[in-house]
């Protein structure tokens, strides 16, 4: 696997980000992959593990060509097994299921993240500013 570091900025419109390589620049949407990095044990410092172990609503969905409605899918109602993502991911491409921009609750500044589609009814979350400045998370 060729480790290419690509620095990510996301877009003002939405939840767009773009990935810049020395030859390109192209947005990143849901139903790309990237890479997650080396990773030091015990885990990630910018990636968590969401596994939902209660699904209230059965019959809830979203649209997994765009990722609109995910967050409430799968956050809004159930239960959940949260803990650092471990070492044994490294080094493997994931789905990106979803794009998302929160308020910092502390400062009010924009806080980008990702999910990854990572096992059955198993997200990783990645704050998008820290994976990427310390490449825990990148594109080939």
């Amino acid at each position: 696997m060729k480790n290419i570091f690509i620095t990510i900025i996301l877009g003002f419109l939405g939840s767009n980000a773009f990935a810049v390589s020395n030859d390109s620049l192209r947005p990143i949407q849901v139903g790309d992959s990237v890479f997650l990095g080396a990773c030091s044990a015990p885990g990630y410092k910018y990636l968590l593990s969401y596994k939902k172990t209660r699904f209230p609503d059965m019959t809830a969905t979203y649209n997994k060509e765009t990722g609109e409605d995910f967050y409430d899918y799968f956050f809004k109602d159930g239960d959940f097994d949260v803990k650092q993502l471990t070492c044994e991911y490294a080094l493997k491409k994931y789905r990106v299921i979803c794009l998302k921009i929160f308020a910092d609750k502390k400062t009010g500044a924009e806080r980008p993240v990702m999910f990854l589609d990572i096992g059955l009814n198993t997200v990783a979350w990645v704050e998008f500013d820290g994976a990427v400045e310390s490449m825990e998370v990148y594109l080939e």
